[in-house]
Protein backbone atom coordinates (compact mmCIF):
# COMPACT_ATOMS: atom_id res chain seq x y z
CA UNK A 1 0.00 0.00 0.00
CA UNK A 2 1.40 3.54 -1.00
CA UNK A 3 2.37 5.15 2.04
CA UNK A 4 1.42 8.87 2.91
CA UNK A 5 4.54 10.89 2.04
CA UNK A 6 4.27 13.40 5.22
CA UNK A 7 3.59 10.79 7.84
CA UNK A 8 5.74 7.80 7.43
CA UNK A 9 4.89 4.41 9.35
CA UNK A 10 6.48 5.51 12.96
CA UNK A 11 4.15 8.87 13.16
CA UNK A 12 1.16 6.73 11.87
CA UNK A 13 1.92 4.33 14.27
CA UNK A 14 1.97 7.14 17.12
CA UNK A 15 -0.94 8.71 15.98
CA UNK A 16 -2.92 5.62 16.12
CA UNK A 17 -2.22 5.33 19.69
CA UNK A 18 -2.94 9.09 20.54
CA UNK A 19 -6.10 8.87 18.68
CA UNK A 20 -7.11 5.66 20.78
CA UNK A 21 -6.38 7.76 23.62
CA UNK A 22 -8.72 10.85 22.36
CA UNK A 23 -11.26 9.24 21.81
CA UNK A 24 -13.44 9.93 24.96
CA UNK A 25 -12.77 13.28 24.14
CA UNK A 26 -16.24 15.61 22.16
CA UNK A 27 -16.74 15.18 19.22
CA UNK A 28 -15.67 18.91 18.23
CA UNK A 29 -11.94 18.52 19.99
CA UNK A 30 -11.74 14.66 18.27
CA UNK A 31 -12.84 16.55 14.52
CA UNK A 32 -10.17 19.49 15.26
CA UNK A 33 -7.37 16.20 15.65
CA UNK A 34 -8.27 14.89 12.59
CA UNK A 35 -8.39 17.85 10.30
CA UNK A 36 -5.39 18.57 11.27
CA UNK A 37 -3.52 15.28 9.98
CA UNK A 38 -5.39 15.90 6.52
CA UNK A 39 -3.77 19.46 6.41
CA UNK A 40 -0.60 17.54 7.21
CA UNK A 41 -1.27 15.05 4.36
CA UNK A 42 -1.62 18.33 1.75
CA UNK A 43 1.35 19.38 3.50
CA UNK A 44 -0.39 22.11 4.97
CA UNK A 45 1.63 22.21 7.94
CA UNK A 46 1.28 25.48 9.45
CA UNK A 47 -2.90 25.18 9.22
CA UNK A 48 -1.95 21.91 11.38
CA UNK A 49 -0.33 23.09 13.51
CA UNK A 50 -3.26 26.18 14.22
CA UNK A 51 -5.77 23.09 14.67
CA UNK A 52 -3.05 21.52 17.69
CA UNK A 53 -2.28 24.61 19.05
CA UNK A 54 -6.30 25.60 19.45
CA UNK A 55 -6.64 21.99 20.44
CA UNK A 56 -4.26 22.73 23.24
CA UNK A 57 -6.28 25.60 24.94
CA UNK A 58 -9.29 23.21 25.67
CA UNK A 59 -9.33 22.44 29.88
CA UNK A 60 -10.92 18.98 29.06
CA UNK A 61 -7.33 17.60 27.86
CA UNK A 62 -5.49 15.71 30.46
CA UNK A 63 -1.28 15.81 30.76
CA UNK A 64 -1.46 12.79 28.43
CA UNK A 65 -3.58 13.63 26.01
CA UNK A 66 -1.42 17.20 26.41
CA UNK A 67 1.63 15.72 25.64
CA UNK A 68 0.50 13.85 22.14
CA UNK A 69 -0.61 17.05 20.57
CA UNK A 70 2.21 18.61 21.00
CA UNK A 71 4.42 15.93 20.13
CA UNK A 72 2.69 16.06 16.59
CA UNK A 73 2.24 20.03 16.44
CA UNK A 74 6.00 20.45 17.00
CA UNK A 75 6.80 18.07 14.18
CA UNK A 76 4.86 20.40 12.08
CA UNK A 77 7.57 23.20 12.97
CA UNK A 78 10.79 21.09 11.65
CA UNK A 79 10.95 24.13 9.10
CA UNK A 80 10.38 27.05 11.53
CA UNK A 81 13.21 29.37 12.96
CA UNK A 82 15.06 26.98 15.37
CA UNK A 83 14.36 28.66 18.55
CA UNK A 84 11.16 28.44 18.09
CA UNK A 85 11.48 24.92 17.84
CA UNK A 86 13.64 24.61 21.20
CA UNK A 87 11.39 26.43 22.87
CA UNK A 88 7.91 24.40 21.76
CA UNK A 89 10.31 20.82 22.54
CA UNK A 90 11.16 22.71 25.99
CA UNK A 91 7.63 22.40 26.96
CA UNK A 92 6.77 19.05 26.59
CA UNK A 93 6.64 16.36 29.67
CA UNK A 94 6.27 12.79 28.18
CA UNK A 95 3.82 11.04 30.55
CA UNK A 96 4.93 7.57 29.69
CA UNK A 97 7.84 5.79 28.01
CA UNK A 98 6.30 5.40 24.39
CA UNK A 99 5.70 9.44 25.11
CA UNK A 100 9.65 9.77 25.68
CA UNK A 101 10.50 7.67 22.59
CA UNK A 102 8.82 10.23 20.55
CA UNK A 103 10.25 13.33 22.22
CA UNK A 104 13.83 11.48 22.01
CA UNK A 105 13.54 11.26 18.24
CA UNK A 106 12.16 14.80 17.89
CA UNK A 107 15.37 16.11 19.62
CA UNK A 108 18.08 13.53 17.97
CA UNK A 109 16.00 14.92 14.47
CA UNK A 110 16.80 18.71 15.60
CA UNK A 111 20.31 17.94 16.97
CA UNK A 112 21.21 16.39 13.13
CA UNK A 113 19.24 18.15 11.01
CA UNK A 114 19.22 21.89 12.37
CA UNK A 115 21.68 22.39 14.63
CA UNK A 116 24.58 19.94 13.30
CA UNK A 117 25.16 18.18 16.83
CA UNK A 118 25.92 14.64 16.02
CA UNK A 119 27.18 13.81 18.81
CA UNK A 120 24.03 14.68 20.59
CA UNK A 121 22.11 12.97 17.63
CA UNK A 122 23.47 9.79 18.34
CA UNK A 123 22.62 9.40 21.96
CA UNK A 124 19.22 10.77 21.42
CA UNK A 125 18.74 8.20 18.06
CA UNK A 126 20.43 5.73 20.49
CA UNK A 127 17.82 6.26 23.00
CA UNK A 128 15.21 6.08 20.73
CA UNK A 129 16.32 2.02 18.92
CA UNK A 130 16.98 0.74 22.45
CA UNK A 131 13.81 1.78 23.69
CA UNK A 132 11.76 0.89 20.83
CA UNK A 133 13.39 -2.32 20.84
CA UNK A 134 12.32 -3.07 24.45
CA UNK A 135 8.75 -1.79 23.97
CA UNK A 136 8.10 -3.75 20.58
CA UNK A 137 7.79 -0.60 18.71
CA UNK A 138 9.75 -1.72 15.65
CA UNK A 139 8.63 1.54 13.32
CA UNK A 140 10.58 3.48 15.72
CA UNK A 141 13.50 1.62 15.95
CA UNK A 142 13.76 1.36 12.37
CA UNK A 143 13.57 4.66 11.93
CA UNK A 144 16.25 5.99 14.47
CA UNK A 145 18.55 2.92 12.67
CA UNK A 146 17.93 5.17 9.70
CA UNK A 147 18.27 8.67 11.30
CA UNK A 148 21.79 7.20 12.86
CA UNK A 149 22.87 5.81 9.85
CA UNK A 150 22.56 9.41 7.93
CA UNK A 151 24.46 10.94 10.64
CA UNK A 152 27.03 8.56 10.41
CA UNK A 153 27.45 9.23 6.85
CA UNK A 154 27.76 13.01 8.09
CA UNK A 155 30.62 11.96 9.78
CA UNK A 156 32.41 10.49 6.77
CA UNK A 157 31.81 6.66 8.42
CA UNK A 158 30.79 4.78 5.90
CA UNK A 159 31.33 1.10 6.09
CA UNK A 160 29.08 1.65 10.00
CA UNK A 161 26.30 3.69 8.22
CA UNK A 162 26.32 0.47 5.48
CA UNK A 163 26.25 -1.94 8.52
CA UNK A 164 23.31 0.15 9.90
CA UNK A 165 21.27 0.50 6.47
CA UNK A 166 21.24 -3.12 6.07
CA UNK A 167 19.99 -3.24 9.91
CA UNK A 168 17.23 -1.33 8.54
CA UNK A 169 16.73 -3.36 5.59
CA UNK A 170 16.51 -6.35 7.54
CA UNK A 171 14.23 -5.47 9.83
CA UNK A 172 11.67 -3.69 7.39
CA UNK A 173 11.11 -6.67 5.23
CA UNK A 174 10.69 -9.05 8.37
CA UNK A 175 8.37 -6.21 9.83
CA UNK A 176 6.37 -5.31 6.64
CA UNK A 177 7.44 -1.77 6.87
CA UNK A 178 8.16 -1.60 2.91
CA UNK A 179 8.47 2.08 3.13
CA UNK A 180 11.86 2.42 4.18
CA UNK A 181 13.33 -0.80 2.08
CA UNK A 182 14.17 1.87 -0.34
CA UNK A 183 15.35 4.33 1.88
CA UNK A 184 17.79 1.77 3.56
CA UNK A 185 19.22 0.80 -0.26
CA UNK A 186 19.53 4.59 -1.37
CA UNK A 187 21.55 5.35 1.65
CA UNK A 188 23.67 2.30 1.49
CA UNK A 189 24.47 3.08 -2.72
CA UNK A 190 25.54 6.77 -1.53
CA UNK A 191 27.74 5.49 1.26
CA UNK A 192 29.09 2.43 -1.17
CA UNK A 193 29.71 5.90 -3.87
CA UNK A 194 31.42 8.01 -0.87
CA UNK A 195 34.00 5.03 0.03
CA UNK A 196 35.18 4.70 -3.64
CA UNK A 197 32.50 1.78 -4.55
CA UNK A 198 30.83 3.62 -7.20
CA UNK A 199 29.72 0.50 -9.27
CA UNK A 200 28.02 -0.88 -6.21
CA UNK A 201 26.47 2.08 -4.98
CA UNK A 202 24.97 2.84 -8.71
CA UNK A 203 23.35 -0.88 -8.51
CA UNK A 204 22.06 -0.47 -5.12
CA UNK A 205 20.38 3.19 -5.97
CA UNK A 206 18.81 1.85 -9.03
CA UNK A 207 17.56 -1.02 -6.71
CA UNK A 208 16.40 1.54 -4.83
CA UNK A 209 14.43 3.29 -7.54
CA UNK A 210 12.83 -0.27 -8.87
CA UNK A 211 11.67 -0.93 -5.52
CA UNK A 212 9.84 2.60 -4.50
CA UNK A 213 8.43 1.92 -8.21
CA UNK A 214 6.77 -1.53 -7.74
CA UNK A 215 5.32 -0.34 -4.26
CA UNK A 216 3.90 3.30 -5.36
CA UNK A 217 6.21 5.25 -2.87
CA UNK A 218 6.50 8.53 -5.00
CA UNK A 219 7.73 10.15 -2.13
CA UNK A 220 10.87 7.71 -2.15
CA UNK A 221 11.29 7.84 -5.80
CA UNK A 222 11.68 11.52 -5.68
CA UNK A 223 13.90 11.14 -3.07
CA UNK A 224 16.16 8.69 -5.16
CA UNK A 225 16.14 10.95 -8.01
CA UNK A 226 17.21 13.23 -5.89
CA UNK A 227 20.17 11.42 -4.27
CA UNK A 228 21.36 10.13 -7.91
CA UNK A 229 21.58 13.69 -9.34
CA UNK A 230 23.43 15.13 -6.16
CA UNK A 231 25.85 11.87 -6.82
CA UNK A 232 26.08 12.88 -10.83
CA UNK A 233 26.07 16.53 -9.41
CA UNK A 234 28.92 16.33 -6.99
CA UNK A 235 31.05 13.36 -7.15
CA UNK A 236 30.68 12.38 -10.73
CA UNK A 237 31.02 16.39 -12.11
CA UNK A 238 28.64 14.68 -14.80
CA UNK A 239 26.26 17.79 -15.33
CA UNK A 240 23.94 17.08 -17.81
CA UNK A 241 22.90 13.75 -16.30
CA UNK A 242 22.49 15.44 -13.21
CA UNK A 243 20.20 18.01 -14.78
CA UNK A 244 18.18 15.41 -15.95
CA UNK A 245 17.89 13.38 -12.83
CA UNK A 246 17.18 17.02 -11.06
CA UNK A 247 14.28 17.43 -13.40
CA UNK A 248 12.74 14.06 -13.02
CA UNK A 249 12.87 14.24 -9.33
CA UNK A 250 11.34 17.72 -9.31
CA UNK A 251 8.55 16.36 -11.39
CA UNK A 252 7.95 13.94 -8.90
CA UNK A 253 7.76 15.72 -5.98
CA UNK A 254 5.26 17.35 -7.62
CA UNK A 255 2.97 14.88 -7.69
CA UNK A 256 2.64 14.27 -4.08
CA UNK A 257 2.70 16.78 -1.18
CA UNK A 258 5.99 17.01 0.25
CA UNK A 259 7.83 19.17 3.10
CA UNK A 260 8.50 22.73 1.64
CA UNK A 261 11.93 22.53 2.38
CA UNK A 262 12.59 18.88 0.33
CA UNK A 263 11.90 21.17 -2.74
CA UNK A 264 13.79 24.57 -1.58
CA UNK A 265 16.77 21.77 -1.62
CA UNK A 266 15.73 20.66 -4.87
CA UNK A 267 15.48 24.18 -6.62
CA UNK A 268 18.75 24.89 -5.46
CA UNK A 269 21.06 22.22 -5.88
CA UNK A 270 19.28 22.17 -9.64
CA UNK A 271 20.45 26.23 -10.02
CA UNK A 272 24.16 25.50 -8.55
CA UNK A 273 24.63 22.48 -11.03
CA UNK A 274 23.26 24.85 -14.30
CA UNK A 275 25.97 27.73 -12.31
CA UNK A 276 29.12 24.97 -12.40
CA UNK A 277 28.06 24.03 -15.91
CA UNK A 278 27.93 27.41 -16.83
CA UNK A 279 31.17 28.03 -15.53
CA UNK A 280 33.01 24.20 -16.59
CA UNK A 281 36.57 25.17 -17.59
CA UNK A 282 37.40 21.55 -17.87
CA UNK A 283 40.66 22.20 -18.78
CA UNK A 284 42.05 24.14 -15.85
CA UNK A 285 40.40 20.92 -13.84
CA UNK A 286 42.23 17.84 -15.64
CA UNK A 287 45.54 19.55 -16.99
CA UNK A 288 47.46 18.42 -19.18
CA UNK A 289 45.32 15.25 -20.20
CA UNK A 290 44.93 13.80 -24.04
CA UNK A 291 42.09 14.45 -25.58
CA UNK A 292 41.69 11.06 -27.10
CA UNK A 293 42.22 9.65 -23.20
CA UNK A 294 39.42 12.33 -22.09
CA UNK A 295 36.79 11.38 -25.11
CA UNK A 296 37.39 7.38 -24.55
CA UNK A 297 37.00 7.26 -20.79
CA UNK A 298 33.66 9.70 -21.43
CA UNK A 299 32.21 7.53 -24.25
CA UNK A 300 33.14 4.62 -21.55
CA UNK A 301 31.45 5.99 -18.90
CA UNK A 302 28.12 6.34 -21.26
CA UNK A 303 28.05 3.09 -22.34
CA UNK A 304 28.56 1.64 -18.49
CA UNK A 305 25.88 3.65 -17.24
CA UNK A 306 23.06 3.35 -19.67
CA UNK A 307 21.64 0.34 -18.37
CA UNK A 308 18.01 1.06 -16.48
CA UNK A 309 18.70 4.35 -15.63
CA UNK A 310 16.00 5.58 -13.21
CA UNK A 311 13.91 8.66 -14.76
CA UNK A 312 14.91 8.40 -18.01
CA UNK A 313 12.85 7.03 -20.39
CA UNK A 314 15.00 6.30 -24.08
CA UNK A 315 17.76 6.64 -25.35
CA UNK A 316 17.23 10.16 -27.45
CA UNK A 317 16.33 11.60 -24.12
CA UNK A 318 19.51 10.79 -22.45
CA UNK A 319 21.99 11.74 -25.29
CA UNK A 320 20.17 14.94 -25.22
CA UNK A 321 20.55 15.23 -21.36
CA UNK A 322 24.31 14.47 -21.32
CA UNK A 323 25.20 15.96 -24.57
CA UNK A 324 25.35 19.08 -22.01
CA UNK A 325 27.82 18.01 -20.47
CA UNK A 326 29.89 16.95 -23.86
CA UNK A 327 29.58 20.04 -25.31
CA UNK A 328 30.66 21.52 -21.96
CA UNK A 329 33.96 19.41 -22.30
CA UNK A 330 34.68 20.23 -25.62
CA UNK A 331 34.01 23.83 -25.28
CA UNK A 332 36.32 24.42 -22.58
CA UNK A 333 39.35 22.00 -24.10
CA UNK A 334 39.41 23.70 -27.36
CA UNK A 335 38.57 27.08 -26.33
Amino acid sequence: MPSVPMTPAHEREHIERATKYLASLPEPLRTRWDRAFEHIDEARVYDAFLEFNELLKSPELDLTAKTHVQLQAVRCLRDAPIERVKTELALIEPQDDYQTVVLDYRLGWMMRHRLASLAAAHQYFDRVKDEARRMGTRGWEIAALLQKGGTLLSQNFYEQAIELFMRVYNLSRRNGYVEYIPKALMYKGYALVKAGKTQQGEEQLQKAYELACRNKLLSEQAVVLHMLAQIYHHDFKFYGLALEYYEQARITFHKTPVWHSMLERLEEDMAACHRELAELDIAKILGPVPINRLRQDYLTSLVNGFVGIPGIDNRSQLGERIGLTRQAIHRNINS
